[in-house]
C-alpha cells in the first residue's frame, strides 16, 4: 500500500514538471509570434526552445520505462510544438536536384581573419580554394573587409563581382555567373550592420538576391563561453546572478535593436513580390530559426534549409554555442533541393550555407 502510494505521488510530481516544461516549450518555441521591437524579452526566449525540447524527451524515456501511459504528456507537448520543431530540426526525405538547378552560397567570412592551422593556407585562400572545387553560381559574402585587393581575388574567369558596403569596414559581396545588371543598399539604421540587394540576369529573367548581416550579439570571448557552459550545464543557470542578468540584458538589446532591420528588408521583399518579382534571400540572421527573424521571412518565403534538409544544422559552433544562424529563403517561383551546411570548411566562425535552386517555368 504505501509502494502505490508513493508511486502515485511520484506520478503526479512528475507529471506537473512534465506538464510545466511542455508549456514553457510552447511559449518559447511560439515566442516568435511577439514583435522583438516591442517585446523583445518573450522574442528572444527562443533561444531556450531547443532545451526544453530535450527536456520532453527526456521525460517521455521516464514515461516509457516507468508508466507508459504517462508518455501521452511529452507526446502532446511534442505535438504542440510541432512547427517551431521543424524548423529547428527538419526532417526531410532526399532529392536530387534538376542538372540545369543553380548552386547559391551564403558565407560570413569574419573579415578573412579566422585562425587556420600552421600547416594551412590563410582565411582567404581557403575560401577561393573551396570555390574554385564547389563552383556556386552565385556567392554571398557577409562581413568582408574594405580591402577590395583582397576579395576581389574571389572573382575570377566567369565571374561578376559586386560589392556594397556602410562606409564603416564593412562590406557584403557577391560573386556570380550570372550578370548583375543593379544593386543597392537597403536603408536601416546601423552603425555596421547592413542589407543590399543584387540585380541579376538569369535566364532572361530579373532575379533580386538580398543578402544581409543583421545585428549581432556582440558578446565578447569571455561571455561567449560563459554563454556555451550555461549551455553544456557547466555554468551558473541562475538568471538573478549578477552575470546572467548582464548577459540577458544584452541579448534582449540585441534583440530590440535587430528588429527595425528586419522590418526593414521585409518591407523591401514585399514592395518586390507584390510586383511578380523573383527573390532570394540568404545571409547571417544572427537568430536562429525559432525567432522572429525567421518568422517574417517565411510568411513571405520559403525556408530552403527546413524545407530540404534533415537536422539542425549549425552555422556557428563556438565556445560550446551551437546555432543556425545563417539563413536561405526564396520566393514560391523556385523549388529549392538539398539545402545542407559545408560544416567541413573552418575558414571563419561561420560555416557557408548552399542550396540548389530550380526556377519553376512560367505558364
Amino acid at each position: 500500500m504505501m509502494l502505490r502510494k508513493v508511486k502515485s505521488l511520484l506520478i503526479k510530481l512528475v507529471g506537473g514538471a512534465n506538464a510545466a516544461t511542455v508549456l514553457i516549450a510552447i511559449l518559447t518555441g511560439y515566442s516568435s509570434c511577439f514583435d522583438a521591437e516591442t517585446s523583445p524579452l518573450l522574442s528572444c526566449s527562443g533561444l531556450a526552445f531547443p532545451a526544453f525540447m530535450i527536456i520532453n524527451a527526456l521525460f517521455l524515456l521516464f514515461w516509457l520505462f516507468f508508466w507508459w501511459r504517462g508518455a501521452i504528456i511529452p507526446l502532446l507537448g511534442f505535438l504542440l510544438c510541432y512547427f517551431p520543431l521543424r524548423d529547428f530540426c527538419p526532417i526531410n526525405l532526399p532529392s536530387n536536384p534538376p542538372d540545369d538547378a543553380i548552386q547559391l552560397l551564403s558565407m560570413n567570412v569574419m573579415q578573412f581573419k579566422n585562425e587556420m592551422p600552421a600547416d594551412s593556407v590563410d582565411a582567404l585562400h581557403t575560401i577561393i580554394r573551396y570555390l574554385d572545387m564547389a563552383k556556386p553560381d552565385i556567392a554571398c559574402f557577409q562581413e568582408v573587409p574594405p580591402q577590395r585587393y583582397k576579395w576581389e581575388q574571389l572573382g575570377g574567369k566567369g565571374r561578376y563581382i559586386e560589392d556594397v558596403d556602410n562606409n564603416s569596414g564593412n562590406v557584403l559581396l557577391m560573386v556570380s555567373r550570372f550578370l548583375i545588371i543593379g544593386k543597392e543598399r537597403i536603408p536601416y539604421e546601423s552603425l555596421g550592420n547592413l542589407s543590399a540587394a543584387f540585380h541579376l540576369l538569369i535566364d532572361s529573367d530579373t532575379v533580386t538576391v538580398v543578402s544581409n548581416h543583421f545585428q549581432s550579439f556582440n558578446l565578447s570571448e569571455e561571455e561567449r563561453s560563459e554563454v556555451g557552459k550555461i549551455i553544456s550545464g557547466r555554468g551558473n543557470r541562475d538568471p538573478r546572478s549578477e552575470g546572467n542578468r548582464l548577459l540577458i540584458s544584452k541579448v534582449v538589446a540585441t534583440t530590440r535593436y535587430r528588429a527595425p532591420q528586419i522590418k526593414a528588408v521585409t518591407h523591401y521583399i514585399d514592395s518586390l513580390l507584390s510586383r511578380g518579382r523573383s527573390v532570394i534571400v540568404c545571409g547571417d540572421f544572427n537568430e536562429t530559426p525559432v525567432s522572429f527573424s525567421h518568422r517574417q521571412m517565411e510568411k513571405r518565403l520559403t525556408d530552403c534549409y527546413s524545407s530540404t534538409a534533415t537536422g539542425p544544422g549549425f552555422t556557428f559552433e563556438r565556445n560550446g554555442m551551437h546555432f543556425r544562424i545563417d539563413h536561405i529563403f526564396c520566393s514560391p517561383d523556385w523549388t529549392p533541393y538539398n539545402c545542407q551546411v559545408v560544416d567541413r570548411l573552418h575558414a571563419s566562425d561561420h560555416y557557408p550555407l548552399r542550396c540548389r535552386l530550380k526556377k519553376r517555368s512560367k505558364r
